[in-house]
């Protein structure tokens, strides 16, 4: 729960430190009596122009659940992107990015390398940017092994308007070892916004986590349904 209280805080002082804009997600459950439960949710995407030709994004996701005492689940992740605008529609990037899910297997997951961004299309109905980028990887497993190779990330961003105040947004990639095809993570999320007022919206998403070798017999699948209060800034 620590690290979580942590990545909120890092969050705050992101967007303290200059004007950006910003994309945050929370949900909150907790129960007592006969079941005694904690679940915490955060979401958030901030975005801040360096100049002309140039931006960066932030990407935070956490998640933690306790139940009687005993934690269920403990995860985060973080990603940077670092954009240089080409023209209206292609970007260069440079990812990084760092996972940690205390019951998947691995002590943490990282990942960096450059890529490109291409919007692929943009009209009144929404629009839809593609990405990829080759990276080089470290997944350090439980038992003390660690995996270093060169993979790719391919990923998709796609929003469409419903209603004025009703959105879907599916997020979704694919990141693969070049020389072992069937090590692979897939990642999708889809999201339903309904806008409340300026700032505010509820947010419906269900997320799908897949690693294809799992390891110590984990379970492959892991999805989150969560229903939040999002604040765009």
């Amino acid at each position: 729960m620590k690290k979580i209280i942590g990545i909120f805080t890092s969050c705050s002082l992101f967007v303290n430190a200059a004007a950006i804009k910003t994309h945050t997600e929370l949900a909150y459950m907790q129960t007592g009596g006969n079941t005694d439960t904690k679940t915490f949710g955060l979401n958030f995407k901030g975005e801040k122009k360096l100049g002309v030709h140039s931006k960066l994004s932030l990407n935070l996701e956490a998640a933690y659940a306790q139940e009687n005492g005993a934690e269920t689940k403990n995860s985060w992740l973080i990603e940077t992107n670092y954009y240089h605008i080409l023209s209206q529609k292609l970007d260069f990037s440079y990812l990084v990015g760092y996972k940690n899910d205390r019951f998947s297997g691995f002590e943490y997951q990282l990942y960096t390398g450059p890529g490109v961004n291409y919007k692929a299309w943009k009209n009144q109905k929404g629009d839809l940017q593609t990405s990829l980028n080759i990276l080089y990887a470290i997944d350090s497993i439980e038992n003390g092994e660690k995996n270093k190779y060169t993979s790719a990330r391919a990923g998709l961003l796609f929003t469409y308007y419903i209603y004025k105040n009703l959105k879907f947004v599916e997020d979704a990639n694919i990141r693969t070892q070049f020389s072992d095809l069937q090590n692979y993570f897939l990642y999708s999320k889809s999201s339903i916004y309904s806008k409340i007022s300026t700032l505010l919206s509820l947010g419906l998403s269900y997320k799908i986590e897949y690693q294809n070798r799992a390891p110590d017999a984990r379970k492959n699948t892991d999805t989150t349904f969560m229903v939040s209060l999002v604040v765009d800034w």
